[in-house]
C-alpha cells in the first residue's frame, strides 16, 4: 500500500467530528475510586512544580494537568508515601512524553546516574530511593526492565516522527505498547499495594496477559481521547489517524478503537477469572494479593478514564448527553 503523507491526514481530520458513545458505560462493572490523600498530593505536586519549574513556560500547563488527581484515581488504595512515589513517577513520564524537557537516546544506567538533565532531576531522588528500597529484588528488576523497554520504544517513536509519511498500523503496533509507559507503572502495582506475588503467579501466561490487556485498554482510551490534542501538535501517530488512513472515515476509526476498548475489558475479566481459579485456592495470602493486583489493574484503567475526562489535557469537555460526547478534531 502506498504511503500516506502525515500532513495530508492531519489536514483532512481537522475538518472531521467524531462521536463517542458508551465509553464510560463500558467500564460499568469495574471499580472507580479516589484516594483519601488527594488534597495532600495535589498540594505537594503544585508546590514541587512551582519550586522546580517556576520560570518554565509550561508551568501553568503542568499545574492545570492535575496530576494529583491522576495519582489518586490510579492508586485509590495506596498509602500516602506510595501514592506520592507513584504520582511523581507518572508526572515524570508525562513530562517525558510531552517533550516539555528534552532527553533522548538514554539507557537505564543513565537514568540512575544522570544529574544534569531536567527530566531526570524532576523525579526527586528521595522518591526513587523509596521506590527501589520498597521493592523486592524481582520487582526491582522488573521495574528497571520496563523502564528500559519504555526508553527503547520511545527512541523508535522519535525516529518515526522524523518521517513525512504516516506510520502504518503494523509499524505503530511495534512500539505503541512500549511508549505508553503503562508497563512502567504496572511494574509498581505490587509496590503500591504492599504485596509480593510469587513467580509462579506473575509468570503465569494469564498474569502476563493481564499486563498486556491493561496496556491495550489504556493506550486505546488515550489514543481515542487525545486525538484532537495530537493533531493540534502536528502529530498523527495514534490509532484514530492511522485507522482513518486505512478506512477513510474518522467515525469508523473511532468506533473501531471503542470496540478494542470494549473487547479488552471482556477479555481481561475472563483472564482474571482463570488466573484466580488457578492460583487463588493455593493459600489465603495468594488469593488476597492476587485480588489486589487485579483490582489495581482495573483501577489503572478506570482512573485513566476519570482523569482524562476531568482535566483539560485532551480538550474533551463538551458532553452532550449521558455517556455520549463529540470531539471536533479541528476545534479550539
Amino acid at each position: 500500500m502506498a504511503s500516506t503523507a502525515r500532513v495530508d491526514v492531519i489536514k483532512r481530520l481537522q475538518h472531521e467530528t467524531i462521536s463517542i458513545k458508551g465509553l464510560h458505560s463500558a467500564f460499568a462493572g469495574w471499580p472507580f475510586g479516589v484516594n483519601k490523600h488527594l488534597d495532600q498530593v495535589r498540594a505537594d505536586v503544585a508546590c514541587t512544580l512551582k519550586s522546580r519549574f517556576k520560570d518554565h513556560p509550561q508551568l501553568q500547563k503542568l499545574l492545570q494537568g492535575d496530576y494529583g488527581l491522576f495519582g489518586a484515581t490510579w492508586w485509590p488504595g495506596a498509602d500516602h508515601k506510595e501514592l506520592l512515589v507513584a504520582t511523581y513517577l507518572s508526572l515524570w513520564l508525562f513530562m517525558w512524553d510531552d517533550g516539555i524537557l528534552y532527553f533522548s537516546c538514554v539507557r537505564a544506567p543513565i537514568v540512575a546516574t544522570s544529574s544534569g538533565n531536567g527530566v531526570i532531576q524532576s523525579f526527586d531522588q528521595r522518591y526513587l530511593d523509596n521506590l527501589l528500597k520498597g521493592y523486592e529484588s524481582d520487582q526491582r528488576m522488573t521495574f528497571l526492565r520496563e523502564l528500559r523497554f519504555f526508553m527503547d520504544k520511545s527512541e523508535i517513536e522519535q525516529s518515526v516522527r522524523l518521517r513525512t509519511s504516516l506510520v502504518t498500523l503494523d509499524e505503530f503496533s511495534q512500539y505503541r505498547l512500549g511508549t505508553s509507559a503503562v508497563r512502567v507503572v504496572l511494574a509498581i502495582n505490587q509496590y503500591c499495594h504492599g504485596i509480593d506475588l510469587p513467580p509462579h503467579v506473575t509468570e503465569d501466561p494469564d498474569c502476563i496477559a493481564l499486563w498486556h490487556l491493561t496496556n491495550v485498554n489504556i493506550c486505546s482510551v488515550n489514543d481515542l481521547l487525545s486525538v484532537k490534542k495530537e493533531l493540534a501538535q502536528g502529530s498523527a501517530e495514534s490509532l484514530v489517524p492511522i485507522l482513518y488512513a486505512e478506512l477513510g472515515s474518522a467515525q469508523k476509526a473511532a468506533d473501531q478503537v471503542l470496540q478494542i476498548i470494549t473487547l479488552s475489558i471482556a477479555e481481561f475479566d475472563q483472564t482474571a477469572e482463570r488466573l484466580v481459579a488457578r492460583h487463588g485456592g493455593k493459600s489465603v495470602e495468594i488469593a488476597r494479593e492476587l485480588e489486589m493486583f487485579i483490582a489495581g489493574c482495573r483501577y489503572y484503567c478506570t482512573g485513566n478514564l476519570t482523569w482524562s475526562l476531568s482535566t483539560g489535557r485532551y480538550k474533551v469537555d463538551q458532553e452532550l448527553e449521558e455517556d455520549t460526547f463529540t470531539i471536533a478534531l479541528g476545534g479550539v
